[in-house]
């Protein structure tokens, strides 16, 4: 099946994280959709790997590999705090097409944060148009060896 999105370009500019690596790959569930990886080292002990994927969606996902933490990973209002910091660190490389997009989702799960008790894991927020939806979701934080990942995914769609 082929995409109805385009192949998928770097959204980090090269003048703010310079080191960056992007490459593509082929889904292998779905062979007429093409994955990009941006890969970059943020701070000493901030990695970050961008997943640049979708057919008929246009979703980032934005993972962060960090060390230094000794949350639990249930305090949930802590872990929606650090995607929104880490996220921060990260905008002023993302390219014009797609900052309006990552704030406006910012913005959504901000709000749902302060808003809820005990925010959940994997809960779409919906901050979109009504034809066409924009949503952001922060995933389970997972603990690796000493570090966790923390992933944020910002989509648009269907297209």
């Amino acid at each position: 099946m082929e995409c109805v999105r385009s192949i998928p370009e770097p959204i980090l500019k090269k003048s703010v994280f310079p080191k960056k690596t992007f490459t593509k790959t082929k889904n292998k569930e779905n062979t007429g959709e093409t994955i990009g990886y941006e890969k970059v080292k943020v701070s000493k002990n901030v990695d970050l790997t961008i997943k640049n994927w979708g057919c008929e969606n246009y979703t980032l996902t934005f993972r962060f590999l960090i060390s230094n933490q000794s949350q639990k990973i249930s305090n949930t209002k802590f872990w929606y705090d650090k995607a929104i910091e880490l996220m921060s660190l990260v905008k002023k490389g993302i390219r014009a097409e797609d900052i309006n997009l990552i704030n406006r989702g910012l913005k959504a799960i901000s709000v749902y944060r302060k808003k809820t008790k005990n925010p959940q894991y994997a809960h779409y927020i919906d901050f979109g148009g009504t034809v066409i939806e924009d949503v952001v979701v922060l995933e389970k934080v997972v603990k690796q060896g000493r570090k966790y990942k923390v992933e944020i995914s910002f989509g648009v769609g269907p297209l």
